[in-house]
């Protein structure tokens, strides 16, 4: 669910009916979000959800952790980021256990958490902790547009010393390895961006493109198949590649959101598990007032339902491909 106080009970319940048609969403948070929204967003007085393991496909199963008695709407406190915690904690639970195929999430608050005492700048980080994993990517998607980034939510000024050669060699492995055993590509094609404007312009306006270039001629002589660095300003304008590499947060984000911003959605690379999410916020200013857009998270359920059952593809008696349903 995200965090309580923000959209994400309102686009779940707005995206309810394009879950569920090939798996069962498992919702995690708080009944009574779900119970103060509903005369709100469908005039009726209950939804109908299952309790964990009682669905079937085309139902939604709600796992009620029950920290929140009182929902209040569009605030920040750290009950809200501690009942997010728990929300993610327990979804890792039951993935590590195998009882659900992909973890999506909805928005947390960043200041809620911290007030929380709970030292993780985002979800990206918590879930790497947790799953032991030090080599890790974020990346944004919109339909055909991926970009991974070297560096996330760390000031601007501590790009140039963060994108580090061994930073930039990580993030290309990653993401490669996500093509091709993520999304089915077999020769992923990746295109990296410069850090500085014009990439440098030969050394004029900095000297770190050059490093990239280096670092892009070794990763080459492994097999990967990677090109750069391209001006960022201009490397967007079409789609030639399946994923691109940006320096930093804004450089990537803002060409994906720019190009479908209600349908952008996060992918953490390199997890053990499937993670998507929206690609927005919690959205305190709009939260409880019916506006939310559940287009993001419709489309990151899908991109973690689609990569869950190309995980789950068995054959049937007839030698046939049969998708696995599950949660």
């Amino acid at each position: 669910m995200g965090d309580p106080g923000g959209i994400g009970g309102e686009i779940i319940l707005k995206a309810l009916e394009s879950f569920g048609r090939r798996t069962i969403p498992v919702i995690i948070g708080e009944a009574s979000v779900f119970k103060r929204l509903v005369p709100d967003l469908t005039g009726k007085r209950s939804f109908p959800l299952k309790g964990f393991g009682e669905g079937r496909i085309g139902d939604a199963e709600i796992l009620d952790l029950g920290l929140v008695r009182k929902p209040q709407f569009g605030q920040t406190n750290p009950e809200y980021g501690n009942a997010s915690y728990a929300y993610i904690m327990k979804a890792l639970n039951l993935l590590s256990h195998g009882a659900v195929s992909a973890l999506v999430t909805c928005a947390i608050s960043k200041k809620s958490i911290r007030m929380a005492g709970i030292d993780f700048p985002g979800h990206t980080e918590l879930l790497a902790d947790f799953a032991g994993v030090t080599d890790y990517v974020m990346m944004m998607a919109a339909r055909a547009l991926r970009v991974s980034l070297v560096t996330i939510h760390i000031p601007l000024r501590d790009v140039p010393e963060k994108a580090s050669p061994s930073q930039i060699k990580m993030c290309i492995r990653v993401t490669d390895e996500a093509l091709r055993h993520r999304f089915g590509f077999q020769k992923p094609s990746i295109k990296v961006c410069g850090l500085n404007p014009h990439a440098g312009e030969q050394g004029v306006i900095g000297t770190e493109d050059q490093m990239i270039s280096d670092v892009l001629e070794e990763v080459r002589r492994s097999g990967v198949n990677v090109e750069g660095p391209f001006p960022a300003d201009s490397l967007f304008h079409n789609i030639d590649a399946d994923a691109y590499i940006a320096m930093y947060h804004d450089q990537g984000l803002v060409a994906v959101k720019t190009y479908d911003f209600r349908r952008t959605v996060n992918i953490t690379l390199g997890l053990p598990f499937i993670r998507t999410s929206v690609g927005h916020g919690t959205g305190f200013d709009i939260a409880g007032k019916g506006l939310a857009d559940p287009k993001s998270l419709i489309e990151a359920y899908r991109v973690a339902e689609r990569m869950a059952l190309g995980q789950r593809k068995t054959l049937n008696s007839k030698g046939e491909i049969k998708e696995k349903g599950g949660r």
